[in-house]
């Protein structure tokens, strides 16, 4: 090798040293709305693309099922279109013929109905990879797409990105758990919760150790890496545990709570319960709550059925064992 090739080996190692770097420094610092954005407008300092398709899939019975997609600098129409002409999409094949290579693919210089996408959204050629993550099973793929008229993509930056893509992946579950770190830091009795991502379908892309046992709480035979149950907005109220739900993209940061012996009272009853369990009295509980002594023991007695107790030094240690909140 000439001193000029190893020069400019060296300044290319170099540059991609500090993409990880910051690929790195923005999983840890940006929240992950943010987190895809910022990474391809990092990544294209190094691998110039005009436009961009992130996204994780599953390969189920031959066919493609996307679990979450992030579409950079191209509008949300182009996923309609792309399906529309999926059949003819040789890229599927070819990425998945090369897991983790990357691939070129003239989009004019295909298939009618990939050069129809091409024209249709102004793309003349795109790089494409691949990286199915061992354990959960679910892949990463990354489109990148370039302007006709652009320079084309050569082994250059097909070799960059195929030794990035697991980095990408990495970054993504990184940035995934950073989001969950955050969100307990706002969150009480962390010992009774755990916190997990999952997509829309339901299945799993990051989880707090602990959150598998909560779930098998009230699912004993769940194994994975899908829920066990179909979540919405609403979440989930089960026997033993309560799942919240909150969108974050075209994903739910879940948080699964273990249900206290007290879960199963009514909203009235549980407050009854809890001056008991301080020591009040009859009539101080009737006082404080604005009730007549007679509701307050209509609530006792109807607090001893639902908890299967006797005594009000019972209902006491349950207050106690219950997680707050």
């Amino acid at each position: 090798m000439t001193k000029p090739d190893a020069a400019a080996s060296d300044d290319l190692l170099g540059a991609f040293s500090q993409l990880l770097w910051d690929l790195n420094r923005l999983a840890q610092e940006q929240p992950l709305p943010d987190f895809h954005p910022a990474a391809l407008a990092r990544l294209q300092e190094l691998l110039a693309f005009d436009c961009a398709w992130w996204g994780r899939t599953a390969l189920v019975d031959s066919q493609i099922e996307e679990h979450s997609r992030y579409l950079f600098e191209l509008p949300e129409a182009y996923l309609a279109d792309w399906r529309a002409i999926e059949h003819q999409d040789v890229t599927v094949e070819r990425a998945h013929r090369q897991p983790g290579q990357a691939v070129i693919v003239d989009m004019r210089a295909t298939t009618p109905g990939l050069a129809w996408l091409g024209e249709r959204h102004g793309l003349g050629e795109l790089l494409c990879v691949i990286h199915t993550n061992p354990r959960t099973r679910l892949s990463d793929h990354l489109s990148l797409y370039r302007r006709p008229g652009s320079p084309r993509f050569g082994e250059r930056e097909r070799r960059l990105l195929t030794h990035l893509i697991a980095h990408l992946s990495a970054a993504v579950d990184a940035s995934q758990i950073r989001t969950l770190v955050a969100r307990r830091e706002h969150l009480e009795s962390q010992q009774h919760l755990a916190l997990a991502v999952c997509d829309r379908q339901g299945v799993l892309h990051s989880a707090e150790r602990g959150f598998s046992d909560l779930l098998c709480d009230e699912w004993p035979d769940w194994q994975g890496p899908r829920l066990p149950v179909d979540l919405d907005e609403t979440g989930y109220q089960g026997e033993r545990v309560h799942i919240q739900c909150r969108p974050v993209l075209d994903l739910w940061l879940l948080t699964v709570c273990r249900l206290g012996p007290l879960a199963c009272l009514s909203d009235r009853e549980l407050v009854v319960a809890q001056h008991f369990g301080v020591g009040l009295t009859y009539k101080e509980i009737a006082r404080e709550l604005a009730i007549a002594p007679s509701t307050v023991r209509h609530h006792l007695r109807s607090i001893y059925q639902k908890l299967g107790v006797h005594d009000k030094a019972s209902i006491a240690t349950l207050v106690d064992r219950s997680p707050p909140g």
